[in-house]
């Protein structure tokens, strides 16, 4: 079976981890590692800095953050932990754009900030949205924790606070980490004076993240994700949720005990080099797999295919009957699934509209695997284009 995707760690950068652990528990280093840039801030994660950042701007209670509706549930759990209140705004399945008209119109005297998510790998068009911010007075949040796109894309510059994760899943992963750039010298530096009350996560809960890392490289492999496939299957489980549970950076009800920790040395110093090394061909292979797929399917399929700064780092696509397609896939080889990001999506008021709402419930993500072999792309292909015709 084709795996569903790929981690962007290589086991040289793994190792490379483990040393760096093993050298602190050993001789434990106590240097502080100053910041590159006196904007950057190096957190434990996005939700680590987004918590920092909006208890340093302390709004009033009630007062309103507009944010794209559709985000992990943790970014909407943090904003009402703050007593603020999200004010969704819909996405346009075509271009992953929101609408700047939608966006003003929900501006109230309550509004303080917009909170905006890029999402799949694409990056949304902000210069009309900054704008708009700059004549209300609004702060800026830009999540990119599904956009990053090394120096090609840094966030727009007139952006309050760019959001770039590092965690398992991300491109150029370093398993635990985010890079928050605060433009704003003041609040950087309270920002900075928050995560420094914050005790430093354990270095042997570190080491176990990264071994772990190792073991799902192992099962990654195309024939050992078979095999362990058709075990979990057999065990009665649901194969989705064995995954998630392999990947799932912070489990459990309570984010704030987890989230509200500075990352160890050996996490910062990984986290450095892969910043450091990394190379653009990742993301032109991927590009290059939703290329040779996502362009011979029916237009009904396609997500974001209008968004002219795509990476692609999942590959989406809509219908009516997800369930069965995700059967039919897997049972020719393809690992599709419902559940390769943990999105929610909040419902924006029906005075907004929106022709073309993107639907949670009927997207499928097909494997993003750019391993994947050119023969392999075309039976894809080829197999969702005759399961479309059955299917109508």
């Amino acid at each position: 079976m084709i795996p569903r995707g790929k981690l962007y760690i290589s086991n040289k950068d793994l190792f490379t981890g483990i040393y760096y652990c093993f050298t602190d528990y050993f001789k434990p280093q106590k240097v502080y590692i100053p910041e590159q840039n006196t904007s950057k801030l190096f957190c434990l994660s996005v939700r680590t800095g987004f918590d920092l950042v909006l208890s340093a701007l302390n709004f009033p209670v009630d007062s309103e953050i507009l944010v794209t509706d559709i985000n992990i549930p943790d970014m909407f759990r943090i904003i009402t932990a703050h007593n603020l209140i999200p004010i969704p705004l819909p996405v346009n399945k075509r271009t992953l754009n929101v609408s700047p008209t939608n966006l003003e119109s929900a501006i109230t005297p309550a509004t303080k900030a917009i909170l905006i998510t890029h999402l799949f790998g694409g990056i949304m068009e902000t210069d009309e949205i900054n704008a708009i911010a700059r004549k209300h007075n609004l702060i800026v949040f830009e999540d990119c924790a599904q956009a990053y796109a090394g120096n090609a894309y840094e966030g727009n510059p007139t952006s309050d606070v760019v959001m770039f994760s590092f965690g398992l899943i991300k491109t150029n992963t370093a398993v635990r980490g985010a890079v928050i750039n605060i433009k704003k010298t003041a609040l950087h530096q309270d920002v900075l004076c928050r995560s420094e009350q914050y005790d430093k996560q354990d270095v042997s809960s570190f080491l176990n993240k990264l071994f772990k890392v190792l073991l799902i490289k192992l099962v990654n492999i195309k024939t050992v994700y078979t095999s362990f496939y058709h075990l979990v299957k057999a065990a009665g489980k649901d194969f989705d949720e064995v995954l998630a549970s392999f990947t799932k950076g912070f489990p459990g009800d309570d984010i704030f005990k987890q989230i509200r920790y500075r990352p160890c040395l050996p996490n910062n110093k990984l986290l450095r080099k892969k910043l450091n090394n990394f190379c653009m061909n990742s993301i032109v292979a991927r590009k290059q797999l939703a290329s040779d797929i996502l362009l011979h399917l029916p237009n009904d399929y396609k997500i974001g295919m209008l968004n002219t700064k795509h990476t692609h780092w999942v590959l989406p696509i809509e219908t009516k009957h997800p369930k069965e397609l995700i059967s039919f896939l897997r049972s020719n080889g393809f690992d599709a699934s419902q559940k390769a990001s943990s999105l929610i999506k909040l419902s924006a008021p029906s005075t907004i509209p929106n022709p073309e709402d993107l639907v949670l419930e009927n997207i499928v993500y097909l494997p993003s695997y750019p391993a994947m072999s050119k023969k392999d792309r075309n039976k894809l292909v080829q197999l969702l284009v005759s399961y479309e015709l059955t299917a109508n």
